[in-house]
């Protein structure tokens, strides 16, 4: 692994006046699995783009064991032997498992027809590998988030690649799913020479899998390490220029006054008798492994899943909330574990996506009011460090660390009761993390309740003033600040506590 075979030389990348990548060079040896990390913004993913032929560099070269290549189109990507697993990438959500692993292969045609009956084996064959109890039949919508991302690393170990790149694949993700997927990795790198070009959030996970790890910032290259001669800190350091405390704040903002009160809520297959409180000026958060039902309460909470049984109390007056519409009008408002599919708008700007909760309020006479959609924009902006060049641009010009306080900004800008976050730090990085918890402790300093849900154990520890724990869509526990442990909320989330 002495020899360079991928190569970055003075690669820029400009969209308009932004400036993406800046003279960025530096080298990945064959086999290895090297890391990228940096914040939201880095240029990690625009650098993988330009790698999958998706966009082309403004200048500068990408080189192939000792030559240039240009990598001008998706296929000619591939053809070079890179796969790309993007962390949201487009899936057709209407076929099924099988139909999504083999799309675009020639492997499975038969004559002129679908081998049906081959495509289904081989798919079964890499669902067991990934320990997913899943039918080669079933339609990827119905799919959870980690499940989809699965099935697309599936898709892409099938065809053994020479360059593997995944973008933040375990965001969504299990431990349990996380070991296997590390473990199929492994065996990648080992057995057939692939080599990986892995891009997380997770400093403890590269750490864990990476042989060397590249670091940029705003665009730039800032070094490139191997992996056991980092600690995570210096990392961090590295990656946002500065030092950034953990720690468990004392939130001293609950009220002890009840906002919200659910009795017995049931949707059969999916969660069973749930019942809890959430008092004004609290962060109550909900944890479990994945298809504990953490999720699906919220979605029934917000009117997007509905009740077989069950009260809903909006400070001690029973609510019926049967759509989305009605939760908003109780005061509700809902950030998803998918902002891209169930929260942005990607053909609209970012003021438009910013400010579509809070439309009728904006409308005098049939028409926007400029001057009063501006000062809110503006305030939003100030208010959450919202970091944008310009408005009119499409919403995903911006870093998902901005995108998601956009999302968090125009649901406080409706001045909510309640607001239930799935998942919110979802792949963003740690400086986007720790915004994203200041603004969320600020939120209930104003006397407004949240309820988040999230896979992250130490997000959910620091950030929360109680836990309530699921497993198999029961709640199984509680914790408070003082009795809140990694440990504890495992064994709840395992029906062992």
């Amino acid at each position: 692994m002495a020899e360079a075979y991928i190569e970055f030389k003075n690669i820029t990348k400009r969209f308009g006046g932004t400036t993406a990548l800046t003279d960025v060079s530096f080298e990945i040896q064959e086999g290895e699995i090297h890391c990228i990390c940096g914040e939201n913004g880095s240029g990690k993913s625009t650098l993988m783009n330009l790698c999958g032929g998706i966009i082309l560099p403004s200048s500068g070269e990408i080189w192939l064991n000792g030559k240039p290549e240009h990598i001008t189109t998706v296929a000619k990507s591939e053809h070079l032997g890179f796969a790309v697993v993007h962390q949201e990438v487009p899936r057709c959500q209407n076929m099924s498992i099988a139909h999504n692993i083999f799309l675009g292969s020639s492997e499975s045609i038969r004559g002129l027809f679908l081998n049906e009956k081959y495509m289904a084996a081989k798919t079964q064959e890499l669902l067991d590998t990934f320990q997913l109890k899943l039918s080669p039949e079933q339609i990827v919508e119905t799919l959870s988030i980690a499940e989809q991302s699965m099935v697309q690393i599936a898709k892409a170990i099938y065809f053994k690649p020479k360059i593997l790149i995944l973008d933040e694949p375990t965001a969504s993700m299990t431990n349990n799913q996380r070991d296997i997927m590390f473990k199929i990795i492994k065996e990648l790198q080992h057995e057939y020479g692939t080599t990986i070009i892995y891009i997380s959030h997770r400093l403890e996970e590269i750490k864990e899998i990476g042989d060397r790890v590249t670091i940029l910032r705003d665009g730039q290259y800032i070094a490139t390490k191997k992996v056991v001669d980092v600690n995570i800190d210096q990392l961090v350091n590295l990656m946002v220029g500065r030092n950034i405390e953990h720690c468990k704040e004392d939130q001293k903002s609950v009220r002890n006054e009840v906002l919200l009160k659910v009795e017995n809520l049931t949707h059969t297959g999916k969660f069973n008798n749930i019942s809890f409180e959430l008092n004004k000026g609290e962060i109550l958060g909900l944890g479990g492994f994945v298809g504990a039902g953490r999720t699906e309460v919220l979605m029934s909470l917000f009117g997007d899943m509905k009740l077989d049984e069950g009260k809903i109390f909006v400070e001690h007056k029973e609510v019926k909330i049967k759509s989305p519409r009605d939760a908003i009008k109780h005061g509700i408002g809902l950030i998803p574990e998918n902002r891209r599919d169930h929260s942005l708008i990607a053909e609209m700007s970012i003021q438009q996506n910013a400010q579509m909760v809070i439309l009728k309020k904006l409308i005098k006479r049939l028409f926007i009011n400029k001057k009063k959609a501006d000062k809110n924009i503006d305030e939003m902006i100030h208010k959450y460090g919202i970091k944008v060049n310009n408005l009119s641009n499409s919403i995903m010009s911006l870093s998902g660390g901005n995108q998601q306080k956009v999302v968090i900004a125009r649901w406080i800008s409706n001045q909510p009761k309640i607001l239930l976050c799935d998942e919110p730090t979802r792949g963003i990085d740690v400086g986007a993390k720790e915004e994203v918890y200041s603004i969320l402790r600020n939120i209930v300093r104003e006397g407004i309740g949240i309820i988040v849900v999230s896979s992250e154990l130490p997000e959910l520890i620091n950030l929360c003033d109680r836990i309530i724990v699921m497993h198999e869509g029961k709640i199984t526990g509680e914790l408070n600040r003082e009795e809140a442990c990694e440990e504890a909320v495992i064994r709840f989330a395992s029906a062992i506590g």
